[in-house]
């Protein structure tokens, strides 16, 4: 059975510790840009220097991310920062912007790359434009079930690594604008409000609920069928948490993934932990099995429930878990959070599952769940790092006879280093360098290697060497080491080097297909009320779902100028609906949500396929690529106009009749005649559109469109609470000011 690499998450150096210290065998962390968790620690040039060099000391891979869109305007900085990954050399490079994957395959990178979940990958299509751009594995979207993992392995080239641990997204993993689309944190971005775990009132109700914040996934239970699955590497989130939560989690997941029984799956309970379930990973949940319900937050393990007793400022509880002086506690009064720590506990006389305990606040209301966030006998783990764990080892060779110098040789980061004593050797009054001198002075090597072995057999015996030509032998070995630790390590050629090379060296992409300008300057895409709008719109340029398109028989609509959108293809039951329904048409043009495209159109080059706006490309090498498949691409909704280049002229996507702002797997949130409101009276409603994928739409009515000399796109989705005939002729209103 396969035994899946344990992948944990490093915020912070001590989280890197705690990992490396708990049992994984890799991390991945994030520099200071182009990491989908801003507000984590992070790591500087210098940190990430430590990371790789401590990662290798202890055998353990480094992946770093760089798993955020790119803007064009970035693409300087980006650069810079791809040169420092050159020479730092981690073990993969984590990325959702294939944008930058086309940039390091210009360069010839041998770094291998790994497809962020953001990058909403679930299998149906892409497979050799990833293995092109030199992707060798892919991070599945949290939203995939065990038959569509299952299904995945068997029928991709690319190692398959799937979250088993930490906070769920509401929306599909990197398809979320929800943040982006109420202020200027963006999900994309790494900056995410997480407006899924706020309040909401349903239809004007004064009573607020957390209708969208989805319970953690926890698949610890469920690491057997994972590794049956022949699944290479299992993630556990949060970059975001403290080295605790990560010491603890990957113990755990160490023990269940060697099969080893002594784990304590409570433990889980006690560091950062919501309400949990094991997700989609036995298909879509009803929606009281994936709901936190009004407690988004932390709960902890319950330890006891107040009886409302007390007696000299003791309180006395009924015991649900061990319990003892030191403990931390929290528990709610009201909506409110509070917590203490236990200065004193005793079991009750007369019940051996009471106790009495000092800490908590007087008259506290009986029967209150209290909850321990940590235990006073917490096992200290910071106590086992030790600085020798962060030395990288050298093996150290030795030669010389008498009347040579004495020579040491070492092979570190791939590259050969040679030095010699100026001094020259002499035979040994007593014992000779081979018999221990070496080992005591060159066991440690400065401040950051070590060695472990030293390899005489070309070093004579009996030999002598005055001791400051060993030192600057010592001080000529740390510098030159230092120097090797900066260089990127040479490599052999890997299968997927040797895939690459023998596609050819040079990897080149048009930009220049990219000014070419599409023949509608506007088109409107409908979301909802298809053959009403259709019949009311004044205008001949509209994209409609493709399973209402039967609808339109009776519009008089020139089919010339009408494009469609296939629903959502997220397994291969639909993708292989989609290509049946489609498959004996030519001449018509199609949006598609993903990696889908890309197969469709090698399938079908009769048809044109479009990639929407939620593809998120934001930059020129990820659009010119896209075009070098035989596809056109609309524009991320999140590139500003201001910084889009001028000479660019595709689909902008920035504007909309009530702005879609998430799409989701989840079921039963928002039934389709409802409206949601936030604390700040937005207002938003769901639409169901096909294969089990529900979008949200923010109730937002566009009020003009901006007179640009570029082609527009915009979104139609009708509220339930608006008259459709109303929108249609305010809508037809805003497109005649528009094309006057």
């Amino acid at each position: 059975m396969n035994k899946p690499e344990l992948l944990a998450p490093a915020g912070s150096a001590e989280s890197l510790k705690a990992a490396i210290l708990a049992g994984a065998d890799a991390v991945y962390l994030a520099g200071k840009r182009f990491g989908a968790r801003a507000f984590a620690s992070n790591f500087d040039e210098f940190g990430l220097r430590w990371a790789r060099k401590v990662t290798k000391a202890q055998n353990k891979k480094l992946y770093i991310t760089l798993n955020t869109i790119v803007f064009e305007h970035e693409w300087n900085l980006l650069l810079k920062t791809l040169d420092f990954m050159e020479s730092l050399q981690p073990d993969s490079l984590i990325i959702q912007d294939i944008g930058i994957a086309v940039e390091l395959r210009k360069r010839g990178s041998r770094i291998p790359l790994h497809l962020s979940t953001q990058g909403a990958w679930f299998g149906q299509g892409g497979v050799e434009e990833l293995k092109e751009l030199g992707i060798t594995r892919v991070i599945l979207p949290r939203e995939t079930s065990k038959k569509e993992i299952e299904d995945i392995v068997n029928n991709s080239p690319f190692e398959i690594e799937v979250f088993v641990h930490g906070a769920m997204c509401y929306s599909i993993s990197g398809r979320c604008f929800w943040s982006a689309a109420l202020g200027t944190r963006s999900g994309n971005r790494g900056t995410c409000a997480q407006p899924c775990r706020k309040e909401y009132a349903l239809d004007g109700s004064k009573s607020n609920n957390c209708v969208f914040s989805p319970k953690d996934l926890r698949l610890i239970n469920n690491i057997k069928d994972l590794k049956q699955a022949g699944v290479a590497s299992l993630k556990i989130e949060g970059r975001m948490k403290s080295p605790e939560y990560v010491y603890q989690v990957v113990k755990a997941y160490r023990a269940a993934i060697d099969e080893d029984n002594s784990f304590d799956e409570k433990n889980l309970d006690e560091v950062f932990s919501r309400a949990s379930s094991n997700g989609f990973f036995y298909g879509p949940q009803k929606p009281f099995e994936w709901k936190t319900g009004n407690n988004p937050g932390r709960e902890g393990l319950i330890v006891g429930i107040t009886t409302g007793k007390f007696s000299d400022g003791l309180t006395e509880l009924v015991l649900k878990d061990s319990l003892q002086a030191g403990d931390g506690l929290f528990w709610y009064e009201g909506n409110e959070k509070k917590g203490s720590r236990i200065t004193f506990a005793q079991k009750d006389k007369m019940s051996k599952n009471k106790i009495w305990v000092r800490g908590l606040p007087p008259n506290i209301p009986a029967k209150t769940e209290i909850r321990r966030t940590s235990k006073s006998s917490d096992e200290n783990w910071e106590s086992k790092w030790d600085k020798s764990m962060e030395r990288r080892s050298v093996d150290l060779f030795w030669s010389g006879y008498e009347g040579t110098p004495l020579a040491v040789e070492a092979l570190f980061n791939g590259h050969k280093l040679h030095l010699e004593t100026d001094e020259l050797l002499e035979n040994a009054m007593l014992k000779g360098l081979d018999e221990g001198p070496l080992q005591e002075k060159f066991s440690v090597i400065g401040e950051d290697y070590k060695s472990e072995r030293h390899i005489t057999d070309h070093l004579g015996e009996r030999l002598h060497i005055n001791s400051s030509s060993l030192k600057k032998l010592k001080r000529a070995l740390v510098e030159n080491l230092n120097m090797l630790e900066k260089l990127p390590p040479t490599q052999g050629d890997s299968s997927l080097i040797k895939y690459l090379l023998n596609k050819g060296n040079k990897f080149c992409v048009d930009k220049s297909s990219l000014s070419l300008k599409p023949k509608a300057k506007l088109v409107l895409r409908l979301w909802n009320e298809t053959k009403l709008l259709s019949k009311l719109l004044k205008t001949d340029n509209l994209i409609i779902p493709w399973n209402e398109r039967d609808q339109l028989a009776d519009n008089k609509r020139n089919s010339e100028n009408i494009s469609y959108w296939l629903n959502p293809v997220l397994n291969s039951k639909d993708f292989n609906a989609v290509y049946e329904s489609i498959k004996k048409h030519s001449d018509k043009r199609f949006i598609c949500f993903g990696w889908e495209a890309f197969r469709l159109a090698k399938l079908l080059p009769k048809l044109k396929f479009t990639l929407d706006w939620c593809f998120n490309l934001s930059n020129l090498n990820a659009l010119a690529y896209v075009y070098k498949q035989g596809l056109t691409a609309i524009l991320s909704k999140e590139w500003k106009e201001e910084d889009i280049p001028d000479n660019l002229n595709l689909y902008r996507s920035s504007y909309a009749w009530n702005p879609l702002v998430s799409y989701t797997r989840f079921r039963g949130a928002v039934q389709p005649e409802q409206i949601v409101s936030n604390s700040h009276k937005d207002n938003f409603f769901v639409l169901n559109i096909g294969n089990g994928v529900n979008a949200m739409f923010l109730e937002d009515a566009l009020s003009m469109l901006p007179k640009l000399d570029v082609p527009l796109l915009v979104d139609v989705a009708v509220s339930p609470k608006e008259n459709p005939i109303q929108a249609a002729e305010r809508l037809n209103r805003i497109v005649e000011r528009f094309n006057k």
